[in-house]
């Protein structure tokens, strides 16, 4: 497991210093379609414990012609007329097709937890970033920690948790952490490093702004 995380950190971090966006370094994680097989190949992630058990649902609602199959937003919508037909008609899938069918929903499973990754980490590199700036101007002597405030800013959008819309406008001094409804703290959003649980910074799109006292810097206050 810590493996697989450093592996992902590396080619993130890689991707970040080609100007790459979170999409093409996604496609490193989980690797890309080749025509040739039509299976993803090249990357350096597998699904989560989770997506494989939808991915084996998925296949147990094909082989039984079970209409819920239709409810997972992330099949392959070309072969839903095939899997129509035969649950109108009772004629069972062939086992090939049933392979292809969960291929391709597997790939997508694959794709979108690699987008996922990508995205949050990128982000968490990006805020974990602004506050190293910081720090350095700190250390320089430029700038007194107390005249640096860190200030919570939600999407505010209907994606938002309900936990971070409620911090939307937190005001911390810098080195404090931000607090969750729940207790969790974080020194910027999608930051694990207090202990914050997956439910707070995976998919995370908040940010925080920095403001300064630059009254308080001139005057020595």
């Amino acid at each position: 497991m810590e493996d697989s995380k450093a592996s992902v950190r590396a080619v993130i971090q890689a991707g970040l210093e080609a100007g790459r966006g979170p999409r093409q370094t996604a496609l490193d994680i989980t690797g890309r379609m080749v025509k040739a097989t039509g299976r993803r190949e090249g990357g350096i992630l597998g699904l989560t414990s989770g997506q494989t058990d939808a991915t084996i649902r998925a296949r147990v609602e094909l082989e039984n012609l079970d209409a819920h199959y239709f409810t997972r937003k992330r099949r392959d919508a070309r072969f839903d007329g095939m899997v129509r037909k035969a649950i109108k008609s009772g004629k069972p899938l062939s086992q090939a097709d049933i392979d292809k069918i969960t291929g391709r929903y597997k790939d997508r499973m694959l794709a979108y937890r690699g987008e996922v990754i990508a995205r949050t980490e990128t982000l968490a590199s990006l805020n974990a970033g602004k506050q190293e700036g910081i720090q350095q101007l700190i250390d320089a002597g430029k700038l007194q920690s107390s005249q640096v405030t860190k200030v919570w800013r939600a999407t505010g959008d209907g994606r938002t948790r309900d936990s971070h819309a409620a911090m939307d406008g937190q005001a911390v001094a810098y080195g404090q952490p931000f607090t969750t409804p729940d207790g969790a703290q974080m020194m910027h959003p999608h930051d694990s490093s207090l202990g914050a649980p997956a439910s707070e910074t995976i998919q995370c799109r908040c940010f925080y702004e920095i403001k300064i006292d630059y009254i308080g810097a001139v005057t020595g206050g």
